[in-house]
């Protein structure tokens, strides 16, 4: 894994930085080098009959110091830089009307270039409920996390606790914990947990994510960044059969004439230093994450006829379900100083908490608010929604940040009921989808994420914890009452930075992640999942792209009739 770091370091090779017309056709086109773009481009060309082609709208990265670096200052200065998209949200109508920038990577290796590397597992029955309430046969959690285990390569940390079996051990993607440092955390934080009735674990990897837990970050043995395009692309880069083109934008995929009804692609237009340019293949992956995915889908005709029809787009395949499905974690911030000649240490936790987190009053509140679907959400959803909340799968994450001068906990809601959408508002491909994230419509949100931020006090309020704090700094010791609490959420309203759905599988995708419709286009990425998992999304999403490929492996072309 050393030797993956050295190659990061120097010239990368095998990327192409001179934009000319492909005439050789490819057995794959990958829309977008991303987190599973990447992975599913890596796995498909160990096949030496296959040539891959990943096409990727950002530049390689490869030196740009910050994403390698995990440290908090170098994670801080990725968003709005150049290796960001640069999103903003639509005003959120249900939260004060402010607006969110959702990062999202525009680099090679996408969003896993510049998200903050936690590599995580969510509940059993999250994984489960794929096949079982949105019909996507062979996507369960037996066959999800073993592909996880197939891009992972675990170290355990001397010292810390951890679970093997839960693990791989020889994929690409390095992982492994932090050390703990200092007694903020130890002497502090954790028994305060412990009295407010949560708990340690051994390991939050087996299928129950509940307690407390030393959270495993994607990082090299020198806790630098373990990411798609240093770890499954960099050693693999003198593939002859895989090339990688970056600074190039997807315009819209070809078609050509139909098969029993279906469209078929022969190939992509894309955009490179303001010239139009075509290559030919006998399958399009789109690969292009939650946002770009839909945004190409859309402008290539494959969506909702009354959004695309007015900008000029003929409907090649009437998809409604295309951009809509939208998920996003929201969060809420508790901020304390710490005591004077105290500084925080380099130790993040996860604190996942079950119903539990709610009193028998609190739960039957809940349960009657999960029972009213907020628009958009389908009955599969819903049923997902209340499945996993009876079943008492983990409903709030409490991530611990070591920031220097204070401490902070954020409370996540992990399965929210909102849902918004994502639609391209132009036929010109370099123009920005706009995107309702909707967050806290649902009551049943909005309940939630209240009632996670009262406990987040309560953990301040502890004995153990007390001595280390300062002043309370947000909410504010103002904040007492449950409406002025709720407010506060409304007020302070931010996002887990993992947006899911708009290509859902089950509405957009079949279980081949075939494009409904379409007989040789698919879905490999974040938007394909179709409700959002108890746990931070990148290891599901490497494991999308490691079964994906093997799906792909098995099936010859001839099956794209």
């Amino acid at each position: 894994m050393d030797a993956g770091i050295i190659r990061q370091r120097r010239a990368p090779c095998g990327i192409s930085h001179v934009d000319i017309s492909i005439v050789v056709k490819t057995t794959y086109i990958v829309v977008g080098g991303g987190t599973a773009g990447l992975a599913v481009a890596t796995r498909l060309s160990e096949n030496s009959a296959n040539t891959v082609i990943v096409l990727e709208a950002g530049s390689d990265g490869f030196n740009n110091p910050n994403i390698g670096n995990l440290s908090g200052p170098s994670i801080q200065a990725l968003p709005g830089s150049s290796v960001d998209w640069n999103y903003t949200s639509q005003p959120l109508k249900f939260a004060s009307n402010q607006t969110i920038a959702m990062t999202r990577g525009k680099v090679l290796g996408g969003t896993s270039a510049v998200n903050g590397a936690l590599f995580t597992r969510p509940n059993k029955i999250d994984l489960d409920l794929w096949e079982s309430a949105f019909g996507a046969t062979g996507w369960n959690w037996n066959t999800i996390s073993a592909s996880i285990k197939q891009a992972e390569h675990f170290s355990p940390t001397v010292g810390l606790p951890s679970n093997l079996s839960f693990h791989g051990t020889s994929g690409p993607i390095c992982d492994s914990q932090r050390i703990p440092v200092g007694d903020v955390w130890g002497q502090g934080v954790i028994p305060a947990v412990l009295a407010s009735g949560g708990k340690q674990t051994v390991d939050q990897n087996g299928g129950d994510p509940s307690g407390i837990w030393y959270t495993p970050k994607a990082m090299f043995p020198n806790s630098t960044r373990s990411y798609s395009a240093n770890s499954y692309y960099l050693p693999n880069a003198g593939r002859k059969n895989l090339q990688v083109k970056v600074n190039v934008t997807v315009s819209r995929i070809l078609w050509g004439k139909s098969k029993n009804g279906k469209a078929v692609a022969t190939g992509v237009e894309y955009i490179s230093a303001g010239k139009k340019l075509t290559v030919s293949g006998d399958r399009v992956i789109m690969s292009a994450g939650v946002f770009g995915t839909p945004q190409v889908l859309e402008l290539s005709g494959v969506g909702n006829p009354k959004i695309i029809n007015p900008l000029g787009i003929s409907t090649v395949v009437n998809l409604p379900a295309v951009g809509e499905n939208l998920s996003e974690q929201p969060t809420t911030k508790y901020l304390a100083a710490l005591a004077p000649g105290l500084t925080n240490s380099g130790l993040q936790l996860t604190l996942n908490f079950p119903r539990t987190l709610l009193n028998t009053t609190e739960w039957n509140t809940a349960h009657k608010l999960l029972q009213t679907a907020p628009p958009g959400l389908s009955d599969a959803a819903h049923k997902a929604a209340i499945a996993m909340f009876e079943s008492d799968a983990v409903i709030v994450e409490f991530m611990g940040f070591p920031n220097p001068a204070d401490l902070i906990f954020l409370p996540i809601l992990l399965h929210p009921m909102s849902r918004g959408s994502s639609h391209i508002v132009s036929a010109n491909a370099t123009a920005a989808p706009s995107f309702d994230l909707a967050l806290v419509q649902s009551p049943f949100d909005l309940y939630i994420l209240t009632k996670a931020a009262q406990r987040a006090r309560r953990y301040a309020k502890q004995s153990s914890l007390i001595p280390f704090l300062g002043s309370e700094l947000s909410p504010g010791a103002n904040v007492t009452t449950d409406a002025q609490f709720q407010q506060f959420v409304k007020d302070s309203m931010g996002v887990a930075y993992h947006p899911l759905g708009t290509a859902a599988i089950g509405s957009v995708v079949d279980s081949n992640l075939r494009v409904k419709g379409t007989t040789n286009v698919f879905v490999v990425d974040g938007s394909i999942i179709p409700h959002q998992p108890g746990s931070h999304p990148s290891s599901i999403i490497y494991g999308i792209g490691e079964k994906a490929a093997a799906m792909l492996k098995a099936s010859p072309l001839s099956n794209d009739v």
